[in-house]
């Protein structure tokens, strides 16, 4: 697929959900970027200063039918308030795919692959002291490294255990 094909397949998209009265952002840059290296991602709506531009991943370019859902999603993204995928942004894409006739989901998997694209393993446990939650982490995020800055949603004070060996392998 070419950059003009993309560009003008996201300009039909955007049209559409206009239409539907999905109250996109006016700040959509019009041109597509193309990511050749993300692995795990589909797409990406990158927001700066009010402006957005979508990006997908290389490896959807040859799936019109994913290409198609990841620029809606990415797309819904756009809206005010749907930077997440909230009660807001799930409105939208349930509206946007019964009028489309398709499936906008949070994640999807390319034919072949695992249904998570993020199967990583268990790095830590963040434990709450106060109630006693074990809440996994995937990643050393900034909770991780730094717990004493962050609270459990109880109020209770946060602190990082290792994940055991045996659990370690699987």
């Amino acid at each position: 697929m070419t950059q003009q094909e993309l560009n003008e397949q996201l300009a039909g998209l955007e049209k559409q959900l206009r239409l539907l009265g999905i109250p996109l952002s006016s700040n959509i840059h019009p041109q597509v970027a193309v990511n050749r290296r993300a692995q795990r991602r589909l797409g990406c709506c990158i927001g700066k200063d009010g402006n957005f531009t979508i990006e997908v991943s290389a490896r959807i370019l040859d799936h019109p039918e994913l290409l198609r859902v990841t620029l809606v999603h990415e797309l819904l993204h756009t809206c005010y308030g749907c930077q997440n995928h909230g009660k807001r942004w799930k409105g939208y894409a349930a509206k946007a795919g019964e009028a489309l006739g398709m499936e906008i989901r949070t994640t999807v998997a390319l034919e072949g692959e695992p249904q998570r694209l993020r199967e990583e393993p268990v790095k830590a446990y963040l434990h709450c002291r106060s109630c006693g939650r074990l809440i996994p982490r995937r990643r050393l995020s900034k909770a991780v490294k730094h717990p004493e800055r962050y609270l459990c949603p109880c109020g209770g004070v946060l602190e990082v255990l290792p994940v055991p060996p045996e659990e370690e392998k699987t």
